[in-house]
């Protein structure tokens, strides 16, 4: 709100939460190198399972109402916010489905599903905490 009311621009980093709301992501998930995927609890047992069951349920809403995916799904929910979602794209097939975000909006009864969906589905959400440095001693 701050933002609109001052005519502020917001990027949204991270609009597909490193991919999980690509609709693409295994059971079983191999990260490697330096994919921070290893250390980001939304990706671990167990609550990947319940993250996993929550982008299934947000993808048969979205293909049931708008023919769309969990994807599109996801970067709509971010501009329909307001913001300006960065995609971050790795190879240029990847921004095929860009096209699909445009042209239509979620109404607030869909906002709320949204909502309720996540909340019912995800019952111990993570937050970007495992991101912050460790404490000093």
């Amino acid at each position: 709100p701050y933002a609109q009311q001052h005519g502020l621009a917001i990027l949204a980093y991270g609009a597909i939460c490193r991919g999980l709301l690509s609709g693409k992501m295994m059971a079983e998930p191999t990260f490697e190198g330096d994919d921070i995927r290893q250390y980001d609890p939304k990706f671990r047992a167990p609550r990947y399972a319940a993250y996993l069951d929550a982008v299934a349920k947000l993808d048969a809403f979205a293909q049931e109402r708008y023919q769309r995916g969990v994807l599109e799904l996801a970067v709509r929910w971010v501009i329909d916010q307001g913001a300006i979602a960065l995609w971050g794209a790795r190879h240029p097939q990847q921004l095929d489905r860009v096209k699909q975000v445009f042209g239509w909006s979620l109404s607030e009864a869909d906002r709320d599903e949204i909502s309720a969906i996540v909340n019912a589905t995800i019952t111990d959400p993570v937050g970007p905490e495992f991101m912050a440095p460790p404490a000093r001693k």
